[in-house]
């Protein structure tokens, strides 16, 4: 894939999740409402990504709070975070707990008015940072392709599904890692 059409990917999805996690705080901006239907991958992400929010709810809420984020301090605060999600590799459940992680970023940005200014700057960084670090592991890995049948239940399906990604999620998402990170 030519690297702009992937960085467009990356960007197309991040968007969407970010957007959709903006909608569900009821929070409205332009560039982020909902005006085509969610990818296949974009509607696996968000049911994903949800269930590892849910099940880490008091983290993902206090996550932002504690990092005590500045304007100054955003950008590197979310390379640190991202770079220890991915310290002992990559795989899908490190990649939703990263695109968890920024889509959480976003809303918080969103929701103070001197950070936000940062929303559009987030779904670049996290589209940059998986062109730049996570695209040849994506790519090896079946793409957003992989990613769907990695998740392997449709939407609409009743029941518990793929429960393997439960581990690798909570185990990438280096909840140790996040928690010294935010009680700095």
């Amino acid at each position: 894939m030519a690297e702009e059409n992937r960085l467009q990917s990356f960007r197309n999805i991040v968007n969407d999740y970010v957007g959709y996690r903006l909608r569900q705080k009821n929070i409205f901006l332009p560039g982020y409402h909902e005006n085509l239907p969610p990818s296949k991958a974009a509607r696996h992400l968000r049911r994903v990504a949800d269930e590892l929010i849910e099940e880490n709810s008091q983290l993902f809420d206090s996550m932002c709070d504690q990092l005590h984020l500045t304007h100054a301090t955003t950008y590197p605060t979310f390379v640190g975070i991202a770079d220890e999600i991915f310290q002992n590799g990559e795989n899908w459940g490190r990649i939703v707990a990263f695109l968890a992680f920024g889509a959480t970023l976003a809303v918080h940005c969103a929701q103070k008015e001197d950070l936000a200014s940062n929303i559009d700057n987030i779904v670049d960084w996290v589209s940059v940072y998986m062109n730049e670090k996570l695209s040849p592991w994506i790519d090896d890995n079946g793409g957003w392709d992989g990613f769907v049948a990695f998740f392997n239940r449709d939407d609409e399906s009743p029941g518990d599904g793929n429960k393997g990604w439960h581990v690798a999620a909570v185990a990438g998402l280096g909840l140790g890692a996040l928690l010294m990170l935010a009680c700095r």
